[in-house]
C-alpha cells in the first residue's frame, strides 16, 4: 500500500468512527445495562395507601392487608424473578417472627407486585424486603420498615 492510500483508509476510518459516536448519542430509550428500579411502595393495596420510604421506619396507625411496589425494567427487559419477605420484632425485641412470601401477585401491564398477607401486632416493627431481577440478571432490592401504633 503507498502512502497515499494509507491516508485515505485513516480519514475513512476516523469519518467511520465519528458517525458511529454521534449515532448512539441520538439513539433514544435507557440502557439495557440498567438495574431494574423499584419507584413508589405502599402500605396497602394500591397507590391509595400510604407512601412507604426505603431505608425508613414509617408509623402506620391503621394495620393493612399488603403492600405493594411498583417497579421499572430497564429498556427491552422483561422480569425474570420477584421475591419478598418481612422481619418483625416486639417492642422490646424479645420475640419476632419472619415470613417469606412464596406467593406474590404480579401485574405486567402496571408493573406491580403486592405482597400479602401483611397485618401486623400492634407496636411491633417489620421491615419489608422487596427484590426484583430482570432476564439480564440484574437485581434491585428494596428495604423498608412500618411500625404500627398500639
Amino acid at each position: 500500500m503507498e502512502r497515499g492510500e494509507i491516508a485515505i483508509v485513516a480519514v475513512q476510518f476516523g469519518a467511520l468512527a465519528a458517525v458511529v459516536l454521534i449515532l448512539s448519542s441520538l439513539t433514544p430509550g435507557q440502557s439495557a445495562q440498567s438495574n431494574p428500579v423499584i419507584g413508589q411502595v405502599y402500605w396497602g393495596g394500591s397507590a391509595h395507601g400510604i407512601a412507604l420510604r426505603a431505608g425508613q421506619v414509617t408509623k402506620v396507625t391503621q394495620n393493612e392487608s399488603s403492600i405493594t411496589a411498583y417497579f421499572s425494567t430497564a429498556f427491552s427487559t422483561k422480569v425474570s424473578a420477584l421475591s419478598g419477605s418481612r422481619l418483625c420484632e416486639s417492642p422490646n425485641s424479645t420475640s419476632g417472627e419472619s415470613t417469606t412470601y412464596t406467593t406474590i401477585a404480579f401485574s405486567p401491564t402496571s408493573n406491580s407486585i403486592t405482597l400479602a398477607p401483611t397485618g401486623q401486632q400492634a407496636g411491633w416493627v417489620c421491615t419489608y424486603t422487596i427484590k426484583v431481577t430482570d432476564a439480564l440478571s440484574q437485581t434491585t432490592t428494596w428495604l423498608g420498615s412500618v411500625e404500627l401504633s398500639g
